[in-house]
Formats: C-alpha cells, sequence, structure tokens
C-alpha cells in the first residue's frame, strides 16, 4: 500500500511540475525568468521520474542508472532555482557567474558517474542499502545554499518594490517546503524508508501553479513590465484584475503618490477620472504642471479582463507651446492692423492734407487780391467779404491742424500694453493745448484690457476740447483701484450752460457702457468742461 501511494505522490509530483511549466509557457511572458522557472520544473520531473520504477524487482546496476537519471535533476535544481531569482528579480545576473555556479553541479555529477573508482559520492551503494559519501552531502550542502540564497533574493526584491505579502508566502514556501522535507529525511528525523522530497515537490509546484493561476506571479503585470516601464519618461501604473496596482514606476510614485498595494479605482478617484465614460483626460495639477491620463485594458483569450494600464504624461511644454502660438498670432494681427492703419493715414495724409493745405492757400491769396484791388479802387473793402473769408481761413487752418493730430493718433495706434502708457503717449502728442497727467495708485497688467477704452475716450475728450473749448490747459487724473479704473478730466474753457450729447460725447458713453463702465459730462458757462469716467477691471 505504502509503495502505491509513493508511486502517486511522485506521479503528482510530476503532473503538477508538467502543469505548471505548461501554464507558465502559455501565459507568463517569454523571457529569461520564464525560462529558468520552466528549466526547474522540468529538472523536477527528471528527478522524479526515474523514481517510479525503483519501486520494481530490478539490478544493482539497474539501480545505478535510475540514480543517475534522478541526479541530473538533482545536480542542477540549485543553480536553475538561484538563476530564475536572479532574473525574476533584477532581469539579470552576471554572465561569468552562470559557468561557476553549473561548473560545481556538472563537478558534482562528474564524481557520481565515476563513483566506483573512488567512493567519494557513495561508500556504499546495493541494492538493499546505500551509504552517502563526503560528495554527496557537499552537493546537497551547495543546492540548499543556491535555494536559500534564490529565496532570499526573492524576498528581498519583493521588499523593495512593496509585492503583497501573498506573493511572498507563495513564493517562498514553494522553495523551502521541498528543502524542509529533505533535510528531515536525511537526518533521518523522519524514518519512511524512502525519500520525502520528489512527493514534496508535488506540494511545491502546486504552490507555483496557484501563484501563476491566482496572483498573477509572472504576468504581464509584474515582471515584464518592470524592466520595460522603470526608465521612461511617462508615469505608468499597472493593476490586476482584483483592482490592485501591482506595479508603478518611480515617475508615477512621485506624479500621482502611488505604491504597489494601492487600490486601482482611488487613484482615479484622485484625478476625478471617470474610466468608465473615457479613456483619455487632462489634470492640472496644483504645482502648475498638466498631465495627460491615458488608460489602457488587456484582455485574455476569453475576453476577460487581465489587467488595466495607466499612462501619465506630462504635456506642460505642449499648453506652453499653445499659448505662446496664441501670442504670436495676436501679435501677428495687431501688426497687420498697424501696417493698414498706417496705410489709411498716409492716404489721408496725401488726398485730405494735401486739398486742405491748398485750400487754405487759395484762400490767402484770394484774401491779399481782394485787398489789393480795393486799394487800386480807392474804396474801402466789404466788411462781410473779410469776415467770411477769415471764417474761411480759420476752418481750413482748423481742419488742417485737426487732421495732422488725428492722422498722428492713428499711426500710434489706440491700444498699448499699459493705461498710463498710451495717457501720456496721448498728452505728449498735443501741442495746442497744454495737458497735464497725474497718476494716482500703481498701474499693472491686470489694467492693460482697458488700455484702448482710455485711450478713445481720452482721444475723443481732447479733440472736443480743441474743437469747442478755446481752453489753455487741461489736467487727466487716472487712478487705479482695487476693482476699478477712474480718469477725471477737467479744461479751463469756456464752458457751456447746458451739456448735450453730440457725436464725440456719446462715443465716449458707448464705449464706457460695452466696458461696464460709467461715465458723466459737468459743465457751466465760463467754468470749462469736466468729465468723470470710471471702468470696472473684471469686465472686459
Amino acid at each position: 500500500m505504502t509503495a502505491i501511494l509513493l508511486q502517486l505522490a511522485y506521479l503528482a509530483a510530476i503532473g503538477f511540475c508538467g502543469c505548471t511549466a505548461g501554464w507558465i509557457l502559455l501565459r507568463a511572458d517569454k523571457n529569461r525568468a520564464t525560462g529558468a522557472l520552466v528549466l526547474c520544473q522540468i529538472l523536477i520531473m527528471v528527478w522524479c521520474l526515474p523514481q517510479l520504477f525503483l519501486a520494481f524487482p530490478m539490478s544493482r546496476a539497474g539501480k545505478y542508472i535510475l540514480y543517475g537519471v534522478s541526479y541530473i535533476g538533482i545536480s542542477f535544481i540549485g543553480p536553475s532555482w538561484l538563476m530564475f531569482s536572479y532574473f525574476y528579480c533584477s532581469g539579470k545576473t552576471k554572465i561569468r557567474i552562470l559557468p561557476l555556479m553549473y561548473g560545481i553541479s556538472l563537478i558534482n555529477y562528474s564524481i557520481f558517474l565515476t563513483n566506483e573508482l573512488h567512493h567519494l559520492f557513495y561508500l556504499r551503494f546495493e541494492l538493499e542499502e546505500v551509504i552517502y559519501g563526503p560528495a554527496f552531502y557537499f552537493h546537497m550542502a551547495y543546492t540548499y545554499v543556491c535555494v536559500l540564497a534564490g529565496a532570499a533574493a526573492v524576498l528581498s526584491g519583493f521588499r523593495k518594490k512593496k509585492v503583497p505579502g501573498v506573493h511572498m508566502v507563495m513564493i517562498i514556501l514553494a522553495a523551502a517546503a521541498p528543502l524542509i522535507f529533505n533535510v528531515l529525511y536525511l537526518s533521518g528525523t523522519v524514518r519512511s524508508g524512502f525519500d520525502l522530497t520528489p512527493p514534496v515537490f508535488a506540494l511545491s509546484s502546486f504552490l507555483m501553479l496557484l501563484a501563476v493561476f491566482r496572483y498573477d506571479f509572472l504576468d504581464v503585470d509584474t515582471a515584464a513590465s518592470r524592466q520595460i516601464f522603470s526608465s521612461i519618461a511617462e508615469g505608468i501604473v499597472i493593476s490586476n484584475r482584483r483592482g490592485t496596482v501591482t506595479y508603478c514606476n518611480q515617475t508615477a510614485s512621485l506624479w500621482a503618490e502611488v505604491k504597489n498595494g494601492d487600490h486601482y479605482e482611488d487613484i482615479l478617484k484622485k484625478f476625478s477620472f471617470d474610466n468608465i465614460q473615457n479613456h483619455e483626460t487632462t489634470v492640472h495639477m496644483p504645482d502648475g504642471k498638466t498631465l495627460r491620463l491615458r488608460e489602457y485594458r488587456l484582455f485574455g483569450r476569453r475576453g476577460k479582463e487581465k489587467a488595466r494600464i495607466l499612462v501619465l504624461t506630462d504635456i506642460s511644454e505642449y499648453y506652453e507651446l499653445v499659448r505662446q502660438s496664441r501670442e504670436l498670432a495676436v501679435s501677428q494681427q495687431r501688426l497687420a492692423i498697424e501696417q493698414e492703419r498706417n496705410r489709411i493715414a498716409q492716404e489721408v495724409h496725401d488726398t485730405t492734407g494735401h486739398t486742405l493745405t491748398m485750400l487754405n492757400s487759395l484762400i490767402k491769396l484770394i484774401a491779399l487780391s481782394y485787398g489789393e484791388e480795393c486799394r487800386e479802387q480807392g474804396q474801402p473793402g466789404s466788411r462781410e467779404m473779410e469776415e467770411y473769408l477769415c471764417q474761411a481761413r480759420k476752418l481750413a487752418s482748423d481742419g488742417i491742424r485737426e487732421l495732422r493730430w488725428s492722422i498722428n493718433h492713428l499711426r500710434n495706434g489706440t491700444e498699448c500694453e499699459l493705461v498710463s502708457q498710451g495717457v501720456y503717449q496721448l498728452a505728449a502728442s498735443v501741442r495746442e493745448v497744454e495737458v497735464e497727467v497725474e497718476i494716482q495708485g500703481e498701474d499693472g497688467p491686470g489694467y492693460s484690457h482697458l488700455s484702448g477704452v482710455v485711450y478713445q475716450c481720452l482721444r475723443e475728450a481732447i479733440t472736443n476740447c480743441l474743437r469747442y473749448a478755446h481752453a489753455s490747459h487741461m489736467d487727466v487724473i487716472v487712478k487705479f483701484g482695487d476693482g476699478d479704473v477712474s480718469m477725471y478730466i477737467f479744461d479751463d474753457g469756456q464752458g457751456c450752460a447746458s451739456v448735450r450729447e453730440s457725436h464725440g460725447l456719446q462715443g465716449i458713453r458707448e464705449r464706457a457702457d460695452r466696458a461696464g463702465g460709467t461715465v458723466r459730462f459737468w459743465s457751466a458757462e465760463g467754468e470749462g468742461f469736466q468729465i468723470f469716467l470710471q471702468l470696472p477691471i473684471n469686465i472686459l
């Protein structure tokens, strides 16, 4: 009965190792770590397979041959496990160490094959009794060291990467269980009459298979992604089918404050990312960084979701380029407007200005000719005619002066970066009336969107002053408040009994209304003309 149970245990070990190797080849990524783990499973099967025949009657030579086949697996299982551990944890190992690791195992196996010459591996090898020699114990000690070193490497790697504890328990238990039972058998603590190590490898393979199937061991979201994503600039967050983060690179940890073991949905909520409706969104971070989040889902052959990948990309530079492009477009538009304004100003100067100048010259010639003719005839000139000629000369002179002033401002433009800049520019361009400017408060970019409105209103006020007020002095006060800009305009002209809002004053009021502001006009006979303008800064 015991022999039958032992045979079943060996068959179970072979079956589980074969299933594990096949599952890994089908489900895991094709890399050195998976290759080393599959090699471990094959060596276990080579170890267990000859054990199935040891219960049958055979000769001493047949038993030695079966031991020889079995020890191929036993000799090389230790370095193969150690190689897998290093590949899995770091993705690489020093190539020069591999010949040394497998060289020691090869020497041990060579000592086994030549045991009849020196009896170092077996002091006695018979059908009924086997007594181990020093080379055998050295071989077992070397195997223990390799397996324990591999387990320590896996444990250290798991701790650094903050892998969930269930992974560590499964893998470490799978490696430690066969060693524990082998030590118990060799030390004589368990007197079963047969080696318990191969059957225990059935349990080890089952745990390994459980880790592969249930805990995503060596799946796409734990192993292969580490070396791929660790050095790229984007942030990478990977979760398994249960919504647990199994990997995040350093960039993602810095940007999203995420770590292995966090819940994936909590990360999406942190960024207000509705992954059901959208697979991409843009997030503006408090530090000024702009991130684009994109989610990818991986599905198995049966359409079942296997993993989710969240990619975080820094697109702050892109937004800065867009802003600069918009500013460049605005600058180009302003330049085009200025060029067209200068062209119109030049045409007005060349046509209307020339016509008014010639008209003024002709009026002067007519006045001179009329005076000479009256003197030659000895008759006094008509006072009415002289008044008409004087009025015509004055109108022509005023027209030339206002045209020159308008052309000057048309060329200078109506928009400045700062409100005070436009006010000073207007005041400096006036020659007929002294304009004194006083600035109260501090001007800044926050008021610049109102520079055009203030400029145009002040220009219209100066035009009216030159045309109707007969003033010699004008005061302009601009006050910058917390929420508005106020402008006070006073002149020392003749004033008027009642204010009638002509086309010029209506233009000032319309501009103020469009800007969300208010305007008031006040005047009296002999007391000049006053304008009060108030514009809020929060309404364009």
